[in-house]
């Protein structure tokens, strides 16, 4: 174990946990009794894991760990209680990785802490995070487990919003490699493509990848899907991640573009994924396969990418209410997008809402998208200069 900080056990827990790992934790744990200097002790001391105790309440623990994810999304936090089907639902949306009792048997114990610690590790490369030194990157994922859903529209407005708040540190990827439309949305015409990248004779990296990228008008780029679907198959999951982890050290914001339904590109992408948006229109089947899409991420461990429930064309009159779908998904949902002529509109003008419609209800809607992702890195954010990063990425291509 490497990187372990303590808060709200007492003397009899972390003798427990120290059995757990056969006394080999030694400098490696630390422990604060002071809650309200959490925060600063992670600055500090840069924990790969956070563990809260039972000493405190569940809702001083769920606030607590909300607060940890946002000023530190590079920490995995674990909760020492007994787990719930309540409390999980509650732990899961403020970025909790894991839930343990703290009489659970000390293989149990031990085991729940070094997945914590093999997810932080997994997770820091793709923010570009050392030791607290700079802006930590957020690596966003859209998902859908059915097409049609206004996936990519989410995603390419997405990042437009990102953009007018970060001009040049947004980058959007198009993983639908054999039908990917991130060019059409953005009316533009790529060069190069993650194919290219794919086929490069030598190894890439943060240099060598921005040569496969598009500028877009609006301040950002694209890494965009091959021409034709036969070249998918020249990106191989491990490809996508190595170019998610180079673009994650080069770009604030990083936001992914993803295939209907669970394939392997989507999988590889969640590996780094810091947050993971959960896009469903307002119909029965596209709910419960939500439904099971959260399931599948829980299961496979994707538990601590932050996670933003869309409904999108929320005011359909369909017979099905925001509520019905929230049942159904088993998540309110955070953003509801109304259904609106303009957005097809937009859509095949390559012009998104975000550029050209923002103070519509649409546009409002996808604001308030933006904002979530967005808010807890603000002040973190560098004070680019428009026009001066965009001439030095040029003159590196």
């Amino acid at each position: 174990m490497s990187g372990l900080l303590l808060t709200a056990v007492d003397d009899q827990l972390e003798l427990r946990l120290r059995t757990a790992f056969d006394e080999s934790l030694n400098g490696d744990l630390r422990r604060t009794e002071d809650i309200g200097l959490m925060l600063e002790d992670i600055a500090a001391t840069h924990p790969l894991v956070v563990a809260i105790g039972p000493s405190v309440t569940t809702e001083t623990a769920i606030d607590l760990a909300g607060s940890i994810d946002r000023a530190h999304p590079e920490v995995a936090i674990v909760l020492m209680t007994g787990p719930t089907p309540q409390l999980w639902e509650q732990a899961l949306r403020a970025g909790v990785r894991d839930i343990v009792a703290p009489d659970a048997p000390l293989g149990e114990l031990r085991a729940s802490f070094e997945r914590a610690r093999d997810a932080a590790q997994r997770r820091r490369p793709s923010r570009g995070v050392e030791s607290g030194a700079g802006p930590a990157s957020r690596l966003i994922v859209v998902v859908s487990p059915k097409g049609g859903s206004g996936k990519t529209m989410i995603a390419s407005n997405l990042a437009i919003g990102l953009a007018q708040l970060a001009p040049q540190e947004v980058v959007l990827v198009d993983l639908d490699l054999q039908f990917g439309d991130v060019a059409t949305s953005l009316a533009v015409n790529p060069d190069q493509t993650i194919a290219d990248s794919a086929r490069a004779p030598g190894p890439i990296d943060t240099t060598s990848i921005k040569a496969y990228l598009t500028p877009h008008p609006r301040d950002l780029f694209a890494l965009c899907a091959p021409a034709s679907p036969a070249e998918a198959d020249e990106v191989t999951g491990g490809h996508a991640k190595l170019v998610l982890s180079l673009l994650a050290e080069e770009f604030t914001y990083v936001v992914v573009d993803t295939s209907a339904g669970l394939d392997w590109m989507t999988l590889a992408a969640m590996e780094h994924a810091t947050d993971v948006v959960l896009v469903t229109a307002t119909d029965v089947a596209s709910a419960r396969s939500m439904r099971k899409v959260i399931e599948a991420f829980d299961v496979l461990g994707f538990t601590g990418p932050r996670r933003h429930f869309v409904l999108n064309r929320a005011n359909a009159r369909v017979g099905l209410s925001a509520a019905d779908i929230a049942a159904t998904v088993g998540m309110e949902a955070a953003v509801k997008i109304p259904s609106a002529r303009a957005v097809p509109l937009s859509m095949n003008q390559g012009v998104p809402i975000m550029e050209g419609s923002r103070r519509s209800p649409v546009g409002r809607a996808l604001d308030e998208l933006v904002n979530r992702i967005a808010v807890d890195a603000m002040d973190r954010l560098p004070e680019p200069s428009r026009g001066t990063r965009f001439r030095r990425r040029k003159e590196n291509r």
